[in-house]
């Protein structure tokens, strides 16, 4: 593989991003790798409309966005519309941190001579730079070798993701009530959602140990799940203020920010809160990926995994007991 001199790329980059909130987050290695790079080139990064606010809030100095609406529902742009747009950008490279063929296709539309990417899913032909995917390395470890490699190696590490927050503007009240978040997921998480069951007992346990204000997060379509945890504890003067579908994506982050402890599934507020320094715990059932190659890079933080023997994947979870999730809550609390 011919590597990538940077004194010689005059032009702006490109990214193309990941569609989920927490692979994103993953991304921000890489990106401030390829920043400390290039600190005078414009670095646009592809990303879909529901991650742009996320995008703002990190920490990278030279990072532009480019709208992806091919999937937005009113707005679809064609293959080849988004390509002739990112054609007139005139790219000095591209670096896919999307594995699909799609992608690959659209920067050689785009008529991007320098691609970067993973051999995958057939579509090496259309890279100038192929690296072989090792399936056992992280995520983050994963984007960053795709500009570490290309470059020559120029890096022996990498920082864990930052994301900014600012507490200011976070709609909760300031004072020194414990704040705990949670995250169980709704149905819409299928195996990785912490039963409403199980989910009350943590409730109930903590606030037999703890003086503390519940924060219940998740979208739209939890809404109904969170609604059934705040009406299980309304008459046993439980603290708890359901958020689900009432914060924007910069709220949210700024709100897990203020948290003293947040309790999350596998999925995108866990990653907030690592990225924001806020201590978690992360309940590990069965996942979308193996856990060893997304597991926060964060020395705050606590996971608790499932040793379920279980055949069926929505019950895996289930092993893990509400008495190991306030025994975990407490060590964090008092490091």
């Amino acid at each position: 593989m011919k590597i990538i001199n940077p004194n010689h790329i005059t032009g702006p980059l490109l990214v193309v991003l990941p569609k989920f909130i927490g692979d994103v987050i993953n991304t921000l290695p890489a990106l401030e790798l390829l920043s400390k790079l290039y600190p005078e080139q414009h670095i646009y990064l592809l990303a879909r409309p529901h991650l742009i606010e996320l995008l703002q809030k990190t920490t990278i100095p030279n990072i532009e966005i480019i709208e992806d609406n091919r999937y937005t529902k009113g707005q679809e742009q064609s293959l080849w519309h988004l390509a002739s747009r990112l054609k007139g950008y005139r790219f000095s490279f591209a670096l896919l941190m999307r594995g699909s063929l799609r992608e690959a296709i659209l920067c050689k539309l785009a008529g991007i001579q320098h691609v970067i990417g993973y051999a995958q899913n057939l579509r090496s032909g259309f890279l100038s730079h192929t690296l072989k995917l090792n399936p056992c390395h992280h995520y983050i470890h994963r984007y960053c070798r795709l500009v570490n490699d290309t470059h020559g190696q120029p890096f022996d590490t990498y920082s864990a993701p930052k994301l900014r927050s600012s507490p200011l503007k976070s709609p909760l009240p300031d004072n020194s009530t414990l704040k705990i978040g949670l995250y169980f997921g709704g149905q819409n998480k299928g195996s990785r959602h912490y039963p409403k069951e199980l989910a009350q007992q943590v409730i109930t346990q903590l606030t037999k140990q703890l003086q503390c204000q519940f924060y219940v997060f998740g979208d739209q379509s939890e809404s109904q799940d969170n609604a059934c945890l705040q009406h299980a504890h309304y008459h046993h003067e439980i603290q708890i203020t359901d958020l689900s579908g009432k914060t924007t994506l910069p709220i949210l982050i700024d709100s897990i920010a203020v948290m003293d402890l947040m309790i999350s599934i596998d999925s995108g507020p866990m990653h907030m809160a690592c990225a924001v320094g806020t201590p978690c715990i992360a309940l590990v059932g069965f996942g979308t990926s193996p856990w060893s190659i997304v597991e926060p890079k964060n020395d705050n933080f606590i996971t608790i995994r499932s040793n379920s023997t279980s055949l069926i994947e929505s019950d895996i979870i289930t092993s893990i007991t509400p008495h190991s999730i306030v025994k975990a809550a407490l060590r964090l609390l008092n490091r």
